[in-house]
C-alpha cells in the first residue's frame, strides 16, 4: 500500500514534531515539551477541521474544551521546504515565513492544496519565530514508533524523539493520514469539503492576539513575592526587561534593560538576601514559573522546561502570555502587571472557548 509523507528536501532552521506535550510526565522525570504557541497550533487544527481529542486543559477542569491535538511541524525562524509524494490539504499558521508552493508565494493563516511532486519552502520570517504546518487527517506514526507517554512531541535535549525516532532533517519523511485525498480521487462530497478549507479563515484575527506594543506579562504572584515589601514589589513592576539571546524552548531569560542592580547595595535590591535565604531547597517548577536568580535577571520557564528548580520564584505567568511571549525575539522589551489566579484561569478558559 502507497505511504502519503512529506519529505524534508532543505532544512537551515530548526524544525519538530509537537504537539499539546506529555502533560502528564513531569513526576517521572521527563519535560512536558507540546508547543511554543498553542494559540497558532489550535489555530491551524481548526483551520483543517483535524479530528477533536478530549482532554484536560491544563489543569482547568471542567471546560469541556474539544482540543484539536493532532501534531504539527513547528518550524522554528522558517528556511525549510517539503516535498509532497501525494496530493494532501494542509494549514500554516504563526510566524509568516513567506512560505511559497512551487515558488508561488501563498497566504499565511490558510488552508492550501498540495499536489504530488508540489515543493512548499519557507523563508526567514521578518518578526515572530515559530510557523506551524498541520495536515487534513494528521500526521501518524510508523508502526515501530508510537505516541511515547502519551505525546508525539520532540524534545531532542532528551532525545525524546517519538515520532520519526531521529530530530527531523533533511530526508526525514512526515507520515500522514489517508484523509487527504487527491482532488481528483475525491467524493463530490469530500471535494467540497477541501475547497471549502482552502477559503477558511481562523476566527480570532492574529492580529489581536499579537500586539504590536511591548507586552506586559499578567503574573499570579508567588508566597515570596507577597511577602516583599510594597516598594520591593513595586520595583520589579517597574522595571523594564529585554529578551536575551540565551533565550530557547527551555526557558526566556531576560536582561534589565537599565542596569541598576550591580551598584546598589544588598539591602536595595529587589530580593534581599533574609528572603532569598527562604529559598535553599529545590522545587518542582511548571510552565511559566518566574525564577529570580541572584542577579535579578528574571527566567521564565517555557515548555521544554527542567522538572525542578532551586531559584527564588515571584510568580507564574498566565498561559495566554507565554504563548505571546514564544514568538517574541532577542531584543525585544517586556515587563510585569499582576494578576489574580481566578481572572487568569477565567481568561484561560474563555481562551479554549473560543477555539474550540
Amino acid at each position: 500500500m502507497k505511504q502519503n509523507f512529506l519529505e524534508i528536501i532543505t532544512m537551515n532552521g530548526q524544525a519538530s514534531i509537537q504537539d499539546l506535550g506529555r502533560l502528564n510526565a513531569q513526576h517521572l522525570g521527563f519535560s512536558a515539551s507540546g508547543v511554543a504557541d498553542e494559540f497558532a497550533f489550535l489555530s491551524a487544527n481548526k483551520l483543517i477541521t483535524n479530528k477533536l481529542s478530549i482532554k484536560p486543559v491544563h489543569n482547568i477542569a471542567k471546560t469541556n474544551n474539544k482540543l484539536a491535538n493532532d501534531a504539527a511541524i513547528e518550524i522554528t525562524l522558517g528556511q525549510i521546504s517539503f516535498k509532497a509524494n501525494t496530493a494532501c490539504t494542509i494549514a500554516i499558521t504563526g510566524a509568516d515565513c513567506q512560505a511559497k508552493i512551487n515558488n508561488v508565494t501563498i497566504n499565511n493563516w490558510q488552508c492550501h492544496q498540495l499536489h504530488a511532486g508540489d515543493i512548499i519552502a519557507f523563508a526567514m520570517p521578518k518578526t515572530q519565530l515559530h510557523s506551524y504546518l498541520t495536515i487534513l487527517g494528521g500526521f501518524t506514526c510508523q508502526t515501530a514508533q508510537q505516541p511515547w507517554l502519551g505525546s508525539l512531541a520532540q524534545t531532542v535535549n532528551e532525545m525524546a524523539l517519538g515520532f520519526t525516532g531521529e530530530a527531523l532533517m533533511v530526508g526525514s519523511k512526515l507520515y500522514f493520514s489517508t484523509q487527504s485525498q487527491p482532488l481528483a480521487e475525491a467524493t463530490s462530497a469530500q471535494k467540497t469539503q477541501l475547497e471549502s478549507l482552502k477559503a477558511n479563515r481562523p476566527t480570532t484575527a492574529p492580529a489581536l492576539f499579537y500586539s504590536k506594543q511591548k507586552l506586559t506579562l499578567r503574573v499570579m504572584p508567588s508566597r515570596l513575592f507577597l511577602q516583599m515589601s510594597i516598594a520591593q514589589q513595586q520595583q520589579f513592576l517597574a522595571t523594564e526587561y529585554v529578551i536575551s539571546p540565551d533565550s530557547n524552548r527551555m526557558g526566556y531569560r531576560l536582561h534589565l534593560k537599565s542596569p541598576h542592580t550591580s551598584s546598589l547595595s544588598p539591602d536595595k535590591k529587589i530580593l534581599t538576601q533574609p528572603l532569598r535565604s527562604q529559598c535553599l531547597l529545590s522545587m518542582p517548577v511548571t510552565y511559566g514559573m518566574v525564577q529570580f536568580p541572584d542577579n535579578e535577571q528574571p527566567i521564565i520557564l517555557m515548555k521544554e522546561r527542567q522538572t525542578m528548580g532551586g531559584y527564588p520564584v515571584l510568580g507564574t505567568v498566565m498561559q495566554t502570555d507565554l504563548f505571546r511571549l514564544s514568538q517574541m525575539r532577542p531584543g525585544e522589551e517586556v515587563a510585569f502587571t499582576l494578576i489574580t489566579h481566578p481572572q487568569a484561569q477565567q481568561q484561560l478558559r474563555t481562551f479554549y472557548q473560543k477555539l474550540y
